[in-house]
């Protein structure tokens, strides 16, 4: 092996970052966390990597499992790979050089055939001090090591499981939240003097860590937790300072076919309480609509503006709005104190035989709506869940309402900065993947008329330019920048019943209307439904 460049320490060098970044994940992630990570000597990798591991063995014991397989890959990715990058780096002599690539590349190509077969290095479960070391690596290859480094053997995003793997790490709280990819890169530049002599941190390089990925669907989740993971937020999950997180609904019954059922599918007998401003109602609305159950099921518009005090109320003097068609009731509050529920969300699928709430989830709403009144309803209706394609279809949903309909809420609602910034990549990847998975297709899933996957992601597509634009501050760019998304978009409001279920007004006012100077911008489509046209008293319901 040839000599090794010299470096300096008069700034954080690469592997001092490394080490610091590495640091930082084990101590969100401790289960007896102190403020001692400090004392940790960053003197050089090795003796950086031996007192992080000394430190984490101490604070945070579950990444460490007794393990023989466990401390050999530790020591592999310690000395053959983060050490190893660091002395490739740093040679001077050609043939050194070349040996160390090709020694480093073999190591990495055979991480790429491990991931491609397990989710974590140790298995499907949990992740270890093992996996800690390799995501710190691997977010440095495009960004610093390949050009830094001359680590030239791929970019992250040619090797599939370990671009992905990198993805699955990054949902997690203790990753996301360490991981500044432009500040490791000029920790790392800047450090480096000798290697970067004119001291400049390049712009590129940063792989998007924010794209969808399967891993979780392809090797742990059971159909259970997709389906839950489609519908509603894990309450238990840890959670990023100023993430919004929404509540879960426990009203949860289902209307079914069978007459000895608890609510069986007769006409007439439930009603529909939903709001069109609000998405969660707007898609039980869709499947009502699209699926031809509108004289079977009944449905009262609630008004789009919640009273302060009493939350949803009914308003039938705007357009578009109805009065209470079950039992006359001023607030919608009224039919959870019927069955004595705190809740207070819409939609509500009221029995109007038994007086109670059938079902107050949104999603379960949609799904129950597809099957249990087809008997009633002769030949002509469509299947929104087809038996053949419900396995990718519940994985679809999963994407949809976690980086999509829920995340343009976590964008909107964020209580900081890193939050939103988070959810606002998250979301605008999502729709990226989804433009380029439409490309030759009408409807999500390739099928000649919309699943229960288009009625999902419908109400935030159509909601995009002219309100979470500019009121969620998702303002990367427009549907109207996606082709494929904005055809699918024309496509849907073309669909019979999707257009009468529909009303862009009273979502703009719903959203806009209730926050800051509650005025309601009056484009980029024409404002048709305006407070100006209304009384005071009228316009809040008061009259």
């Amino acid at each position: 092996m040839g000599p090794m460049v010299e470096r300096t320490q008069e700034r954080l060098s690469a592997e001092e970052s490394l080490v610091r970044h590495l640091v930082a994940i084990c101590e969100r992630g401790a289960e007896r966390p102190e403020n001692d990570s400090a004392a940790i000597s960053s003197a050089g990798v090795e003796g950086g990597l031996k007192a992080t591991q000394i430190w984490a063995r101490n604070r945070a014991p579950h990444l460490f499992p007794k393990s023989d397989k466990h401390d050999a890959l530790v020591h592999v990715l310690e000395h053959d790979v983060i050490g190893a990058v660091a002395q490739l780096g740093r040679t001077d002599a050609q043939g050194d050089y070349e040996a160390r690539y090709v020694a480093l590349q073999k190591r990495l190509e055979g991480f790429e055939t491990t991931l491609t077969n397990i989710r974590f290095l140790l298995g499907n479960k949990e992740i270890t001090y093992a996996d800690c070391l390799l995501f710190v690596f691997l977010v440095r290859l495009n960004s610093v090591y390949f050009d830094l480094f001359k680590a030239t053997f791929f970019l992250l995003e040619d090797r599939p499981a370990l671009f992905s793997y990198c993805r699955d790490l990054i949902e997690r709280r203790e990753f996301f939240e360490t991981t500044d990819l432009k500040s490791i890169k000029t920790e790392s530049f800047l450090g480096e003097p000798v290697l970067n002599s004119r001291g400049i941190t390049p712009l590129g390089g940063e792989p998007d860590f924010h794209q969808p990925h399967d891993r979780h669907l392809k090797f742990s989740a059971d159909r259970a937790t997709i389906n839950a993971r489609g519908t509603e937020e894990d309450q238990k999950t840890a959670r990023a300072a100023g993430e919004w997180v929404r509540g879960v609904s426990a009203l949860r019954r289902t209307i079914e076919s069978r007459t000895d059922a608890e609510f069986p599918s007769e006409a007439g007998r439930y009603h529909l309480f939903a709001p069109y401003n609000c998405p969660w109602s707007h898609r039980a609305l869709l499947g009502r609509s699209v699926k031809g159950l509108s004289g079977i099921i009944g449905a009262s518009v609630v008004y789009f503006r919640r009273h302060p005090d009493h939350g949803w109320q009914f308003n039938e003097k705007i357009p578009g709005c109805t009065a209470d068609q079950v039992g006359g009731e001023r607030f919608l509050r009224a039919y959870y104190e019927k069955v004595d529920s705190t809740e207070r969300s819409a939609p509500v699928l009221w029995d109007t035989k038994t007086n109670q709430i059938v079902n107050n989830e949104s999603a379960d709403i949609l799904r129950m709506f597809n099957r249990a009144f087809d008997d009633q309803l002769g030949g002509d209706f469509i299947d929104l869940v087809p038996a053949a394609l419900e396995t990718e279809l519940d994985e679809l949903n999963e994407l949809i309402y976690q980086r999509i309909n829920n995340g343009a809420y976590k964008a909107g609602f964020a209580g900081t900065q890193a939050a939103y910034e988070r959810a606002y990549h998250r979301y605008f990847s999502a729709l990226q993947y989804l433009n380029d998975l439409l490309s030759g297709r009408e409807f999500l899933l390739g099928t000649v008329h919309p699943t229960e996957a288009d009625l999902r992601l419908f109400p935030t597509i159509f909601r995009h330019d002219a309100v979470y634009y500019a009121r969620f501050k998702l303002n990367h760019a427009r549907i109207i920048d996606y082709p494929e998304l904005s055809a699918w978009l024309a496509t849907m409001l073309d669909w019979p019943g999707v257009r009468e279920a529909s009303n862009l007004d009273h979502a703009r006012n719903g959203y806009f209307g209730r926050t800051g100077n509650g005025i309601v911008p009056a484009g980029p489509v024409p404002l048709e439904l305006s407070p100006s046209a209304f009384s005071r008293e009228v316009w809040l319901g008061d009259s």
